[in-house]
């Protein structure tokens, strides 16, 4: 295998955000979380018969640092180019990973401090619902592991999301056309809102997400 361009690796994440996720407000918190300096990004050159280990290290790590140094990092972003596997296996060796850490800490009497979710550039999404769209916007170049603080998505349930996110006047209209009703939970409403940006702007989102992507994105 040749070596990994950490450095590339490292751009190629921060264009996808800077440009993609935080140009058209996909993420609630990433632009103010990369300024204040409370976003990790850590490179694991792993192959994917080191990974399943390397991964559960690494996430129990980051579950035990604020205990052991104080030092809370909002977001950290563990970026496997070196892996070969597709979405699906990707997502299912994290859940697996977090799981393996999650144990891991309890065991120590430690709680753990991160909401573990995977990102994959072949990731399936699907413009039909707010729901299925979600994997557009977690297409990031290289394989990855997002490890949000769970103090930051407490943060963000408070009660003037709604107003924030969501304008309470256009979300039954919303649900009416798609023919469901959302829990008015975080992740409910973020969804929502990407999907009303997505058919806003769905032909300037396709393209610059082509372009970092380096693929065409499955639709």
């Amino acid at each position: 295998m040749p070596p990994i361009d950490v450095e590339k690796v490292l751009n190629d994440n921060a264009a996808w955000q800077t440009q993609l996720i935080e140009a058209f407000g996909i993420c609630p918190f990433a632009r103010q979380c990369r300024e204040e300096g409370r976003l990790r990004r850590d490179v694991l050159a792993a192959d994917d018969a080191q990974l399943p280990d390397a991964l559960t290290t690494a996430i129990a790590d980051l579950h035990r640092q604020p205990e052991q140094t104080g030092e809370i990092a909002e977001v950290a972003l563990l970026l496997c180019p070196a892996s070969a596997r597709d979405a699906s296996d990707f997502e299912r060796l994290v859940h697996q990973s977090a799981d393996r850490a999650a144990a891991q800490v309890q065991t120590e009497g430690l709680t753990p401090a991160y909401h573990v979710v995977a990102f994959h550039p072949q990731m399936a999404w699907s413009a039909e619902s707010p729901e299925k769209l979600v994997g557009f916007w977690r297409r990031a170049p290289h394989p990855t592991v997002q490890l949000v603080h769970i103090d930051t998505l407490n943060r963000l349930r408070g009660p003037r999301l709604p107003t924030k996110y969501v304008d309470p006047e256009d979300l039954a209209a919303i649900q009416a056309l798609l023919g469901q009703t959302f829990s008015g939970d975080l992740a409910d409403r973020i969804a929502l809102a990407n999907w009303r940006t997505y058919h806003a702007q769905a032909e300037a989102l396709v393209a610059k997400s082509e372009q970092l992507l380096g693929t065409r994105p499955h639709s």
